[in-house]
C-alpha cells in the first residue's frame, strides 16, 4: 500500500504538471475555441456556409475573448502562426445566442419577426444530410405553431447536443495531455517501473513519500509548485547519474542530490560513474515512461481522489 501511495503521489505530481502545461496551451492555440467550431459543424449545422453565418453574428462574434498575450506574438511570426488551430471563434455560445443567430442565418429578415411557417420553409429544403434538419423539424411539428415554443426547445436541444461537444473535446484533449505527459516522463526520465522498483526496496524513501503525500494531500496546494515538489522527492528520475540514482553527488544532476554528512546513507565519494544505460534495458524504460504518460493523462483530479483513499486505508 505504501509503494501505492508513493506511486499515486508521483502520478498526481506529474499530472499537475501536464495540466498546467495543457491549460496555456490550449488558450494559446485556441483549443477550446476549435473544439467548439468541430462539435457545431458536425453535430449541428453540417456545413461551411451556415456555420460561417452564425459565427459571422453579431451576437456571436462579441462573444469572442481576448486572445493570450502568448497568442497575439504567435500570430505575428508567419512560420509559427501555423500551429494556432483556430481563427478567433467563441470558446462557447450560450443557446439562446445560438437559436438567435441560427433564424437569422436562416431567415434573414430586417424586422426580426420570424414566423414558424418560415422557418418550417427554410429547414424543410435543407439536405437530409444536414444535422439540425429533422430534430428542428419535429420540434416544428410539436409546438403548435408557437414561435416561443420552437426557440426554447431549439434551446434545450441545442445544449443536448453541446453535451457531445464536451465529450469530443475531452477526448481531444486526453490525446494532448498523453503527449505532454510523455514528453514530461522522457524529459525527467519518470519512470514508473524504476520508480515502484526503488520504492518496494528502499523502506526510509518509501516511508518519507508516504509522509509527503499525506501531508500533500491535507493541505491547499499551489499546483505551480508541483515541479518543485517532485524536485524534492530524491526519487530515482532524471538522467545523470542513473546507475545509483539516490547516492549520485554529480553536481550537474536533473535534481538536486543529497550531499555527504547529511545524509548517513550517502558515501563521501562519487559512485556515478560515466552515465551509461544498457541497451536491453531500454525496453523496460519505454514501458515505464508510457505508464507514467497514461497515469498523467488521467488528471490531477483523479489521483488526488485515488491518493486521499489510499491514505485513509
Amino acid at each position: 500500500m505504501d509503494v501505492a501511495i508513493g506511486l499515486f503521489f508521483v502520478f498526481l505530481l506529474v499530472s499537475l504538471i501536464s495540466q498546467q502545461i495543457n491549460d496555456k496551451a490550449s488558450q494559446w492555440l485556441r483549443m477550446r475555441a476549435k473544439g467548439m467550431e468541430e462539435g457545431l459543424y458536425k453535430y449541428i449545422v453540417g456545413e461551411n456556409n451556415l456555420k460561417e453565418q452564425i459565427y459571422k453574428n453579431p451576437l456571436i462574434a462579441s462573444a469572442i475573448p481576448e486572445d493570450a498575450m502568448a497568442t497575439q506574438f504567435i500570430e505575428k511570426i508567419p512560420l509559427v502562426k501555423k500551429l494556432i488551430r483556430s481563427p478567433k471563434n467563441p470558446v462557447s455560445i450560450p443557446a439562446g445566442t445560438f437559436s438567435r443567430a441560427l433564424f437569422d442565418a436562416l431567415i434573414p429578415n430586417a424586422s426580426g419577426q420570424t414566423t414558424v411557417s418560415q422557418l418550417r420553409a427554410a429547414i424543410t429544403t435543407m439536405p437530409s444530410t444536414i444535422p439540425l434538419r429533422d430534430p428542428i423539424l419535429k420540434i416544428i411539428a410539436t409546438t403548435e405553431n408557437d414561435i416561443t415554443k420552437v426557440r426554447t426547445n431549439v434551446e434545450g436541444w441545442f445544449d443536448t447536443t453541446m453535451d457531445k461537444t464536451t465529450k469530443l473535446y475531452q477526448a481531444h484533449m486526453w490525446r494532448f495531455a498523453f503527449g505532454l505527459s510523455l514528453c514530461i516522463a522522457v524529459v525527467l526520465n519518470v519512470d514508473t517501473i524504476r520508480v515502484g522498483r526503488i520504492l518496494w526496496t528502499d523502506s526510509a524513501l518509501r516511508s518519507a513519500l508516504v509522509v509527503e503525500a499525506n501531508s500533500y494531500t491535507q493541505k491547499q496546494q499551489n499546483p505551480d509548485t508541483a515541479l518543485d515538489k517532485l524536485n524534492a522527492l530524491s526519487l530515482p528520475i532524471g538522467w545523470l547519474g542513473q546507475l545509483q540514482p539516490r547516492l549520485c553527488l554529480a553536481p550537474n544532476d536533473w535534481f538536486a542530490r543529497p550531499e555527504p554528512g547529511i545524509n548517513n546513507s550517502v558515501p563521501a565519494q562519487d559512485p556515478c560513474g560515466p552515465f551509461t544505460i544498457e541497451w536491453y534495458t531500454w525496453p523496460l524504460k519505454l514501458i515505464g515512461w508510457l505508464v507514467t504518460a497514461f497515469a498523467g493523462a488521467q488528471g490531477a483530479p483523479f489521483w488526488f481522489d485515488m491518493l486521499r483513499k489510499a491514505a485513509r486505508k
